[in-house]
Order: C-alpha cells, then sequence, then structure tokens
C-alpha cells in the first residue's frame, strides 16, 4: 500500500524537515517505530507529508516548504497540524497516511478534508522517532480515506482489533449532530453528555508547546516563521506561579471528567465552526474554536476518531471507539470520493 508519513517521523535516508527550515536538509539515519511497523508490512513510502511548521498550528500554511492544499474543499484550510496527510488520502497520492496529534492534528484536517482519522489514547503507541511538541500529550495514529483503512492501520501499529458496534453503547453527544435518531436507531443509548470548561488551560497549553522549542528559540529565533514565534512568545510568556497553578488546574479538570463523563463513547462535531479559508491569519481566537472538541481529549489521553463526514469519537477505550466509528461509517454513503488530477 502507499504510504506518506507526515513529515514530523523520522525516516532513514529520506528527507525529514519537522516543516521547520532549522531542519531543510536534515536527513536522519534511523527511521521512526511507527514507520517500520507499517515499512514491516509492506508499505510502501511514496513520500513525506507536509504539516504546520513544527507540528503548531491548525492550517498547515508553512512558510517553508508551502502551504498545503485541501482537494476536496479549495479556498478553504486543510486543516493541520497533519494537513499533508489528510490532502494526500483525499487527492489519492497516498491511501494510508500517519499522522500525529497533541491537539487536534489527526481529527482536524480529516475533517477538513473529509477523511478518516484515529487519535489512539496517550502511550499505547509509541513516540519513538517523532518530533516532540508535548511529549505528554503527543500521539501518533493513521489517516487514511475511510475508518476502516484506518482500522487496518490500529492493528498494525498497536495490534487493536475492533468490531463495529452501536447497538447497546451509551453515547454522550456533547453537541448536536443531527445523528442523534440515527444512533437511536441503531440501538445505542443516546444522552446528552456535558465536556467541563477547558479553555482556561490554553495558556498552559502553549507554554508546553513551546518549551520543546526553548533552546533553538532563544538561540535562533528568526529561523522561525512570524507565525510560531508569536506562538513561542505567548507560551514563554506564562510566569513559573501561573504554570504551577494551571498544572493543578488540569489535574483537577482531569477527575472531573473521569467522574462526569461516565459514557462509553462521546459524540460530537470534530470541528463545532465554519471551515476558516485557506488564507485565514491563525489567532489564538481561530484557533480556540476548531480545537473546542479536539484539544480537551488530547489533555484527558483518551481515544478519539473522526469519520469521514466530520463527527469526532471519543471515550477511554480504543477498541470501544473504533468500534463505534467503524459501526457509523458502514451507514455513510460509498467510500470517500477520490478526487483526481
Amino acid at each position: 500500500m502507499p504510504f506518506a508519513p507526515k513529515d514530523l517521523l523520522d525516516t532513514a535516508g529520506l528527507r525529514t524537515t519537522y516543516g521547520s527550515s532549522f531542519f531543510r536538509e536534515h536527513v536522519p539515519t534511523r527511521t521512526a517505530l511507527t514507520v517500520q511497523r507499517c515499512i514491516d508490512q509492506g508499505a510502501i513510502v511514496v513520500g513525506k507529508a507536509n504539516l504546520h511548521e513544527f507540528a503548531w498550528g491548525i492550517t498547515s500554511q508553512n512558510a517553508w516548504h508551502g502551504r498545503v492544499v485541501n482537494p476536496r474543499r479549495p479556498g478553504k484550510i486543510p486543516g493541520g497540524s497533519s494537513g499533508g496527510s489528510a490532502a494526500a488520502a483525499a487527492a489519492g497520492l497516498a491511501p494510508f497516511t500517519l499522522g500525529t496529534d497533541t491537539g487536534g492534528s489527526i481529527r482536524i484536517p480529516s475533517s477538513a478534508c473529509g477523511t478518516a482519522g484515529f487519535k489512539p489514547t496517550w502511550g499505547l503507541i509509541s513516540n519513538d522517532g517523532c518530533m516532540p511538541l508535548i511529549a505528554s500529550m503527543d500521539t501518533i495514529g493513521p489517516m487514511c480515506r475511510s475508518m476502516e483503512e484506518c482500522a487496518i492501520g490500529m492493528e498494525v501499529l498497536a495490534g487493536v482489533v475492533a468490531a463495529p458496534r452501536l447497538a447497546g453503547l451509551r453515547i454522550g453527544v456533547l453537541l448536536e449532530t443531527g445523528a442523534e435518531a440515527a444512533l437511536a436507531g441503531l440501538g445505542a443509548h443516546v444522552e446528552d453528555a456535558v465536556l467541563p470548561e477547558s479553555e482556561h488551560l490554553l495558556a498552559w497549553f502553549a507554554a508546553k508547546a513551546a518549551a520543546s522549542q526553548s533552546e533553538r528559540f532563544e538561540a535562533d529565533p528568526e529561523s522561525y516563521s512570524p507565525d510560531l514565534r508569536r506562538k513561542i512568545e505567548s507560551g514563554r510568556g506564562l510566569s513559573a506561579v501561573a504554570y504551577i497553578r494551571a498544572e493543578e488546574e488540569a489535574a483537577a479538570w482531569r477527575r472531573a471528567c473521569e467522574q462526569t463523563l461516565l459514557h462509553d463513547v462521546l459524540v460530537c462535531p470534530t470541528i463545532p465552526v465554519e471551515l476558516p479559508d485557506a488564507d485565514v491569519d491563525e489567532t489564538g481566537e481561530v484557533r480556540l474554536r476548531c480545537t473546542r472538541f479536539t484539544r480537551p481529549f488530547n489533555i484527558l489521553g483518551w481515544a478519539s476518531a473522526t469519520t469521514r463526514d466530520g463527527l469526532m469519537w471519543s471515550g477511554r477505550d480504543d477498541a470501544t471507539v473504533l468500534g463505534a466509528a467503524l459501526a457509523w461509517e458502514a451507514t455513510l454513503p460509498g467510500r470517500a470520493e477520490v478526487v483526481e488530477g
């Protein structure tokens, strides 16, 4: 199967830039564990998928390697940071790709490009050979034309095998999707659910991401794009006292979620707002709106999948979430249409 790993994952003998200017001509001597597992099962690397610089952004507008184009919705962002992975699958360039997800970077591009993506539970899949953004949240997962192909990827990457299932599951609806009646008709127990507010943790998230760039930034800030430089400067502005307080708030927020979100699977739109135009200025407000439902599941470390109709399925257990997404996708008309040319 033709295979295009995100250019955040090392590939021995093949240029790996991490979407940056610092690593324009970087050629690793080793291959990321996840990429090697796919190669060992017969996947053929046909190229690397472009991304937002150092995987921090939702537009995949890359100042150093060119912006990613959305094959299905021209004029709109392809999502990020794994925009190239979703675009490659949508355009038929590579039916199987790998992305990474720290705040929505698998699920947002999958929704934007009408493809499927799966973010496993944190720690299930090794991040060996992946440039970190926030090590305690970074997750590698498959991005494909369909959830069925993502399921094949999860079996290869982590040995996860899931059967399609919605009947009997307790489904919590975080935001109305229009799918509630259909879910009930498939035997799911559907009810409203409330995700505790997490927007106050955005500055903490930025501080953790900025820390991964600290040494490079102090040595050469001008080699970052203006977009990423603004994000890093913002993250570095959080005081030590505020950071410690935010860590405590994050722990309390996780406990609240564990105690109140007792559903098998939670469902909502991946992107709860209109998809931004391709030339949008990625302000903090734009990121906040687009990651409203994705980012919390990185903080929790739970599994989360996006089906090709843009719905997001999340929960504690990988097989349960994958099975629900597979069952829902089976109700959708046909396979995602491949764009020619």
